[in-house]
């Protein structure tokens, strides 16, 4: 029998390199004279995460829960979509451009009109995040129900498959690889667009550590708290690529 692949082992170069860019950083910007409050030194940064009372945990959580939340609501939305979309193609013709014209609106023009229609709480903020996450879900979950071949979806039918089963049986498992697949993507897209509802207008969150430490030229402080939010979307990513594993399991990566 041949050993178990180590999957970790392919990451070893890319954390290699980001030691290296740390070292690099930690001591070529003392060296070259760049000032701290223009880039700061990773030392710098790690202090500011690990100092006690910065708050950073809480507002960490506050981000967690609008992006995790919105990641939620984007998805169900966007595979309820797909679903109606592949079932009803008149449907698709007529809604799809609008979703389409829907992805071209600026987040920072939309984000304020959010606080103003839902006020200066989660809900913004989770709005935020559904609409970041929903249009790569609906998008991959829509071309996953549609990659089945005719020979499949008449060999259903000539065992007596109704409508339902054959879309149960057939096009759901076929689309779960390219659901994950746009799962991962809106997980990352989900915690940007609650840091955009809370840059637009809120009292907590990492956005609103970043736009108060940038007023007052913390920027180990807004580097601490973007280090933070690439660390939730890394952790999102990596829990979804487990849960793939798990259920898509006759599928295999090529």
């Amino acid at each position: 029998m041949s050993p178990p692949r180590l999957h970790g082992a392919r990451y070893l170069p890319a954390l290699f390199l980001f030691l290296v860019l740390l070292v690099l950083l930690q001591v070529g910007l003392p060296a070259l004279g760049v000032p701290h409050y223009l880039l700061p030194t990773p030392s710098r940064v790690w202090a500011r995460l690990t100092e006690p009372g910065s708050g950073l945990a809480a507002h960490l959580w506050a981000t967690a829960q609008a992006g995790v939340g919105g990641l939620l609501l984007g998805s169900v939305g966007g595979v309820a979509l797909a679903i109606l979309f592949v079932a009803i193609r008149p449907l698709e013709r007529a809604f799809y451009p609008w979703v389409l014209v829907s992805q071209t609106l600026p987040s920072a023009a939309l984000a304020p009109l959010l606080v103003i229609w839902l006020g200066n709480g989660l809900a913004p903020r989770l709005a935020m995040a559904a609409l970041f996450a929903f249009f790569p879900v609906l998008v991959n979950t829509t071309q996953g129900l549609r990659q089945i071949t005719p020979e499949q979806r008449d060999l259903l039918r000539a065992w007596g498959a109704s409508s339902v089963q054959t879309f149960r049986l057939l096009r759901i498992p076929a689309a779960l690889p390219a659901l994950f697949a746009g799962l991962r993507i809106a997980a990352t897209l989900a915690v940007v667009g609650a840091i955009v509802g809370e840059l637009a207008g809120s009292s907590e969150g990492l956005g609103y550590v970043i736009s108060i430490a940038t007023y007052h030229l913390q920027t180990d402080r807004v580097f601490a708290a973007v280090v933070l939010a690439s660390g939730l979307s890394l952790l999102l990513s990596v829990l979804l690529h487990i849960a793939e594993r798990q259920i898509v399991f006759w599928h295999t990566e090529g």
